[in-house]
């Protein structure tokens, strides 16, 4: 249920078939304070007799299930595409919070245009506004578990032959914000990587 490479998914489906087993892979999409409430979102991969055994369990957990079909790397695919995207999201609000900052905005004004109009989805809002407070210390998701699933990403793009130029600008973000001391503090700290960038720290 955690977040693994394409490559390892293949070599535990392997070893499960060697002895007579299945794996149903069954990543997860939300925070641990999703967790901790039952509101996760959570994707099962594998042979569908093997995912219905494992309903009842996965829906005392989660909110909702989002099936992916019939190989357990699918599910694996499905998570590593959504941060994927969740990180190139952040990559751009940080950029527009430097800009916006650069002609004197307000971070917050910037953050209410966002949150209430085009982009009103729990990464913004949350994301957003620890950009906002600056609030990099209260971690949902550190730099260091940015980096481990940035590097997830990057092989499961290259085995599938798939170019990720975005995700390549996240990766990068993700390094350099270990570069300056900020590993273990919130993925958010990426808009003080970008301020760096913009000249404004």
């Amino acid at each position: 249920m955690g977040t693994h490479g394409v490559a390892t998914i293949r070599t535990l489906e392997a070893a499960h078939a060697g002895k007579g087993q299945v794996l149903v892979a069954a990543p997860v999409l939300g925070r641990p304070d999703l967790a901790a409430s039952g509101q996760l979102g959570i994707v099962p991969g594998g042979p569908a007799t093997s995912v219905e055994r494992c309903l009842p369990l996965l829906e005392a957990m989660g909110k909702r299930i989002f099936r992916a079909g019939s190989k357990p790397e699918s599910a694996t695919a499905i998570k590593l595409a959504n941060n994927a995207v969740l990180g190139c999201a952040m990559v751009a609000m940080a950029e527009g919070f430097a800009l916006v900052r650069k002609y004197d905005v307000e971070p917050q004004v910037f953050q209410d245009v966002m949150v209430e109009g085009l982009f009103a989805a729990t990464a913004y809002k949350v994301y957003g506004q620890k950009m906002v407070d600056e609030s990099y210390d209260q971690v949902g998701s550190p730099i260091t578990v940015g980096l481990k699933d940035a590097t997830l990403i990057a092989a499961a793009a290259d085995l599938a032959r798939v170019p990720m130029p975005s995700h390549n600008v996240y990766k990068d973000r993700l390094l350099g914000a270990m570069a300056h001391g900020d590993a273990d503090r919130d993925q958010a700290v990426l808009a003080r990587e970008q301020a760096r960038a913009s000249g404004l720290e």
